[in-house]
């Protein structure tokens, strides 16, 4: 089990995620350790939206909740894409701010599955605001997931090295 070094962490859903998936978030994540609240959820910014795609850019996003907490998670039911990337599962910054998105987590999952992903996404999309980079060791949670193959192999917890990472980072902070 991932242990989350985080004590305030406020989960801030867009407009039109569902409560229960929310709220069920936010149980995994206290189980995990860190200090969670949820908040009201926000207006998805429509300018992110690019219709061609059928997708929203995670950057604007990611840039919208940036300094809105010092650690915040932002959650949407809406596909997401970065960059060149056709999708993304989620997006975070070194500021303390991470955007996930449950679109793509629901394909062939029962409920079981479904929040199992979510939590693995959103573990590592809080790993990234803690400073931890991407893990070559493909049964970390920080392992990149490029397709949900990836996400279902991963474990839900860091592997020894980026724990040890984390560790260290909180004794110095």
């Amino acid at each position: 089990m991932a242990l989350i070094p985080v004590r305030k962490l406020a989960i801030l859903p867009f407009e039109g995620m569902a409560a229960p998936i929310v709220r069920q978030l936010a149980a995994d994540l206290e189980a995990r350790g860190a200090g969670v609240h949820i908040d009201a959820p926000v207006p998805l910014p429509a300018a992110a939206y690019v219709p061609a795609r059928g997708q929203y850019r995670a950057e604007p996003l990611l840039a919208l909740v940036t300094g809105y907490a010092p650690h915040v998670l932002a959650i949407t039911h809406h596909d997401l894409f970065a960059g060149s990337l056709n999708f993304v599962f989620g997006i975070a910054s070194p500021a303390g701010a991470c955007v996930v998105s449950t679109a793509r987590l629901l394909a062939g999952a029962d409920e079981a599955l479904f929040r199992t992903r979510l939590r693995k996404e959103a573990v590592h999309e809080l790993g990234h605001t803690l400073g931890l980079e991407h893990c070559a060791d493909p049964g970390c949670v920080m392992h990149f997931s490029n397709s949900l193959a990836d996400t279902d192999r991963k474990s839900d917890a860091y592997c020894t090295r980026c724990a040890a990472r984390l560790k260290a980072r909180a004794s110095r902070g």
